[in-house]
């Protein structure tokens, strides 16, 4: 009895070897596509943000350069009252 039973678990080692092995590639093969399309999406966000730095970074420089005219405006303004205060002052003393 005993041979027939090693016999028999010799026998379902070998027809369920191939069955697991194909299901071990199925399963891996699953996993590599699921991996596939995570790295995919990964790569499609990092354009898109890639995309929105840029424009951020278009924005900032507008921003900056806008700051930059402003601030020259004012002290050109600040100057022009500095001399028409000095002005002012020169006329009103005797």
């Amino acid at each position: 009895m005993t041979g027939r039973a090693a016999f028999a678990g010799c026998l379902l080692l070998a027809l369920a070897s191939p069955v697991l092995a194909r299901q071990a590639e199925a399963t891996h093969t699953e996993g590599a596509k699921v991996t596939r399309a995570k790295l995919n999406a990964s790569r499609g966000q990092v354009q898109s943000e890639g995309q929105q730095v840029k424009t951020l970074k278009a924005r900032v420089d507008a921003l900056e350069a806008e700051s930059s005219s402003a601030s020259q405006s004012l002290d050109e303004r600040d100057r022009k009252i500095a001399e028409l205060q000095r002005q002012l002052d020169a006329r009103q003393k005797p």
